[in-house]
This record gives C-alpha cells, sequence and structure tokens, in this order.
C-alpha cells in the first residue's frame, strides 16, 4: 500500500501554484489580461491568465495580497 500522506502530514491532495511576477516603471493597460499556454507537469497543456495591477509598490502589494487571499478562499470552498 502506498503512504497518500502529502509533506508535512498534510493528507489532502497535493496541488501546484504556479505564478511569475515582473516590476515595471510607468503603467500598463489593466483591462489587459491575456491568456497564456503553459506545459503542465504532467505534459498535458493549460493556460493562466496574466493579471495587471498599476500604483505605487505599496499599492501594489496591498492588492495583490488581497487577490491572493481571495483567490484560496474561492478554492477552499471548491
Amino acid at each position: 500500500m502506498t503512504d497518500s500522506t502529502a509533506p508535512h502530514g498534510n493528507t489532502k491532495t497535493p496541488f501546484t501554484l504556479t505564478y511569475g511576477m515582473r516590476l515595471d516603471p510607468g503603467t500598463g493597460a489593466e483591462e489587459a489580461h491575456p491568456h497564456m499556454a503553459i506545459v503542465l507537469p504532467d505534459g498535458s497543456t493549460g493556460s493562466i491568465t496574466l493579471h495587471v495591477i498599476n500604483g505605487t509598490p505599496e499599492e501594489i502589494k496591498a492588492r495583490l495580497l488581497e487577490s491572493v487571499d481571495a483567490f484560496f478562499e474561492i478554492y477552499a470552498e471548491t
């Protein structure tokens, strides 16, 4: 029998979070949310949406942290 316990004694299904960040001077088109193709670890393909947040570094950080919290709240409900 295979041990299904994930690292740190967690028995929930493990997930992989895919992300990337880049901070550029100036502003970007906040309404642009392009979908980018990705290759998943099992060889299948998927897509991720790139989000743009404009503001000062402090404003960007605050909005990013709010988005991360919201993201995990959504997944906690599924």
